[in-house]
């Protein structure tokens, strides 16, 4: 009975010190806090796989790896840094780690936004995403960039799903869209100059209204993010018109963040951000997918550009391509080799150009 009794003890003693050891352990954690922030909301899915990928993964990394742990401080849909101020809000220092939507930082970000002056180039967002990918492993200024001219550190990088033209009436064809007036965010106007329709500057955060009080007729927007809005609604008719998908949002740590932080949680950080590529095609393609049968089911139309349609609405543009290589060259850049390295690279996915743009200059 005395030995049975004297293990018991010597058991729960055990247990006891296990606690207080994973207690103490916890409690010993050097706590860091991170101010984290986009201009867009989590219903698009690049902030969504912000918060489903990259956020948990690097808490639990830096959790299981190092004496830290890390307190979210999350400011989304544009509480803190503001849409086509973003790149500013992170060099100021308004949050630690930021996600820019590029499409408005193209005066800030010429070279990094260049795919949305190379129209009906690839509306596949995992072969865009590997072209990315290797793209900026060959041109090291794509990340350099954010170091040298903004005051943060370039971590991830995430594209669009593909861009599609909501409307309030059926389009199937260039003559069509002749005389409507079309809602664009930013730099992809381009796509519909010749077009015969008017583009009219706004951002999926005013697009719902827009084409409800009759502002525009139809939109170019990435497709996810209208579903979510219920843009179906009031614009039933979807036109996949192999606009693009392009690189579209990046991730970056404000440098004095940067500094601050100690080796194994920067190695983290640049790690799971380098993994969001990935993680966030993935998630786009299969988002796609869903929300062509949802706008279905919801009563919408979906149809999809003609080749031969492609070919009229893309001739219909100036040389904005040969525009994107002299204004890339004027910037310093090396803006001939990089386009065409674009184009060579689709062509190894086996993505053949709808025009044979003029790379020259």
């Amino acid at each position: 009975m005395k030995n049975s009794k004297k293990l018991v003890t010597l058991v729960l003693a055990l247990v006891l010190t296990v606690v207080c050891c994973s207690c103490a352990s916890a409690a010993g954690k050097k706590k860091i806090t991170l101010r984290i922030g986009s201009g867009h909301s989590e219903t698009n899915p690049w902030i969504a796989a912000v918060e489903e990928y990259f956020v948990p993964t690097v808490s639990e990394r830096v959790a299981n790896e190092t004496d830290y742990e890390i307190e979210w401080i999350k400011s989304y849909g544009g509480s803190v840094i503001t849409l086509g101020n973003e790149i500013q809000g992170i060099q100021d220092g308004l949050v630690d780690i930021g996600c820019s939507i590029l499409v408005f930082e193209a005066s800030r970000l010429p070279l990094q936004t260049m795919v949305y002056c190379m129209p009906f180039s690839c509306s596949d967002p995992q072969i865009v995403a590997k072209v990315v990918r290797q793209i900026y492993a060959e041109y090291p200024e794509f990340t350099t960039d954010y170091e040298t001219k903004y005051n943060q550190k370039f971590i991830g990088i995430g594209v669009s799903d593909p861009y599609g033209l909501y409307s309030t009436k059926r389009i199937t064809s260039l003559e069509d869209v002749n005389g409507m007036k079309i809602g664009a965010a930013g730099i992809n106007l381009q796509w519909i100059e010749g077009s015969g329709a008017v583009g009219l500057q706004t951002s999926l955060n005013d697009t719902y209204q827009n084409l409800q009080t009759n502002v525009c007729q139809a939109t170019i927007q990435p497709t996810h993010s209208c579903v979510n809005l219920k843009v179906y609604e009031v614009a039933p008719y979807y036109l996949d018109a192999n606009f693009n998908c392009v690189p579209f949002n990046s991730l970056t740590v404000n440098t004095d963040t940067w500094d601050s932080l100690p080796t194994e949680v920067q190695n983290i950080l640049a790690e799971v951000g380098d993994g969001y590529l990935e993680y966030e095609a993935d998630y786009i393609s299969k988002v796609h997918a869903k929300d062509l049968e949802d706008i279905v089911a919801k009563g919408g139309t979906v149809d999809t550009l003609s080749e031969e349609e492609q070919q009229k609405w893309v001739a219909s543009l100036s040389d904005i391509v040969n525009n994107l290589v002299k204004s890339l060259t004027d910037a310093g850049y090396k803006g001939s080799e990089i386009v065409a390295r674009y184009y060579e690279l689709l062509a190894a996915e086996g993505v053949q150009q709808v025009r044979d743009w003029n790379l020259n200059l």
